[in-house]
């Protein structure tokens, strides 16, 4: 294998592309590799965004990931129960069945509705995930909510590359990158921020005081969403990593850092009382 093959096949690794990556890539190095990318978007068969924002009127929040494996899934359900404190709450997911973090999440299953999408609740929160894909693989559109509810969008890694393709899927809505605190971590995530070009929150997942290698690898982006107090810190819990989503409660410091994201995104509806616990766990916790 040559050099330009090899950097090639890691720079797919990072992307999160497997067995996308055809021979030829690997073999013409990275300019065919940037060009396979850009087509693949991180997900086969996938020619359309995903999410629209036309049609919903209540408030929405995308939650992307700033790379593959970032943790997406568990910050959209944490930020979406912060968010349920304060009003009706709708968490979509728009993974593939089989890729869903969410698939367990739900404590009610409510059956799929005659658009195409799995409803279930949890606590107060509506929980919609995409059944499996009609014929024509065209996306259903999104059940019905209240005027002022909420909706949370659980973009994930593959979602998040054919939604950075297209600037106007995230007009009006307020954004939220994850990624975790590690070297080639937030150095995707930088390159998620400068795409997105509108100002984002970011939940890091790992420890609240970051290593000094991963400082060091923070692009300016980055460095300004720490120094002015948009990053919030999400702890690394064990239990969810082994056993995932579930419809038991989240970890106390998980749903706490998905308040301290509610707040942050969207004081306006998080409780008052929950407002300055959560800018007291901003405070303490980034470094």
């Amino acid at each position: 294998m040559t050099v330009p093959a090899m950097r090639a096949a890691v720079a797919a690794i990072r992307a999160g592309l497997f067995d996308d990556v055809a021979n030829d890539v690997l073999a013409h190095g990275d300019q065919a590799f940037g060009v396979a990318l850009r087509g693949n978007a991180g997900q086969p068969g996938l020619s359309h965004v995903p999410w629209e924002r036309t049609g919903v009127g209540g408030r929405v929040v995308l939650v992307v990931a700033g790379h593959a494996g970032a943790g997406a899934s568990t910050v959209a359900l944490a930020l979406a129960e912060g968010l349920a404190e304060g009003g009706r709450v709708q968490l979509v997911d728009y993974s593939e069945p089989a890729r869903s973090g969410l698939a367990a999440a739900p404590t009610i299953e409510l059956g799929i509705d005659g658009a195409g999408w799995r409803c279930g609740r949890r606590g107060r929160l509506d929980v919609v995930r995409l059944a499996p894909r009609s014929a024509d693989g065209a996306l259903p559109r999104l059940p019905e909510a209240d005027a002022d509810a909420t909706v949370v969008v659980d973009a994930g890694w593959s979602t998040t590359c054919a939604l950075l393709d297209s600037s106007t899927s995230l007009a009006g809505c307020a954004l939220v990158v994850v990624t975790r605190v590690t070297v080639p971590a937030v150095r995707q995530a930088e390159h998620v921020l400068a795409t997105v070009g509108a100002e984002a929150a970011v939940a890091a997942v790992g420890p609240a005081r970051w290593p000094r290698l991963a400082e060091a690898s923070c692009g300016p982006r980055l460095r300004e969403a720490r120094s002015t107090g948009q990053v919030v810190p999400v702890p690394f819990d064990q239990r969810l990593q082994i056993a995932g989503l579930t419809g038991d409660r989240l970890p106390k410091a998980v749903a706490a850092a998905g308040r301290a994201l509610a707040e942050l995104v969207m004081p306006a509806a998080t409780p008052r009382h929950r407002r300055q616990a959560a800018r007291t766990g901003r405070a303490g916790g980034i470094r």
